[in-house]
């Protein structure tokens, strides 16, 4: 089993029968599905929020700017598997998140890529500033998980 890194979320979680096709595999858009439902918890973790709650907790209003994904294995049938999420880099209004879907012990990556954030306000979707204190503790998960995965 591979070890977890510092400053990575880990998402445990399922592939269900209606999620595959005709081959038995996880469609592709399925992938993406799995990423939204990492980076919710990663949130939710993150800020300390008990729920999906971006009125209280603003930093989790944002939109998704960009996303990119290489498929390297397919994820066959209904499994076990693991979201893997890390901070890259954050600025004024972007959040640069990368993201592996791995086999549950964390052995075998099935895909990989990164996922671009956009920080807006809810009232007109323009960009705004993440809070002082969502920029601290991304900051810091940044540089723990640059450190884990050069080693």
């Amino acid at each position: 089993m591979a070890a977890r890194l510092p400053g990575h979320f880990y998402f445990e979680t399922e592939t269900y029968y209606d999620q595959l096709d005709g081959q038995m595999i996880l469609h592709h858009p399925r992938y993406f599905v799995f990423i939204e439902r990492a980076q919710q918890a990663w949130m939710e973790a993150v800020l300390g929020a008990p729920r999906f709650d971006w009125r209280n907790f603003p930093d989790m209003y944002l939109v998704v700017r960009k996303l990119e994904v290489e498929y390297l294995f397919p994820i066959e049938g209904v499994c076990d598997i693991t979201v893997v999420l890390w901070p890259e880099r954050i600025r004024a209004a972007k959040l640069v998140m990368g993201f592996e879907i791995r086999s549950p012990d964390l052995e075998r990556v099935y895909c990989r890529g990164t996922r671009v954030n956009c920080k807006v306000n809810c009232e007109d979707h323009k960009p705004v500033f993440w809070t002082d204190r969502f920029i601290d503790l991304v900051e810091s998960a940044c540089l723990m998980a640059k450190q884990a995965r050069q080693i």
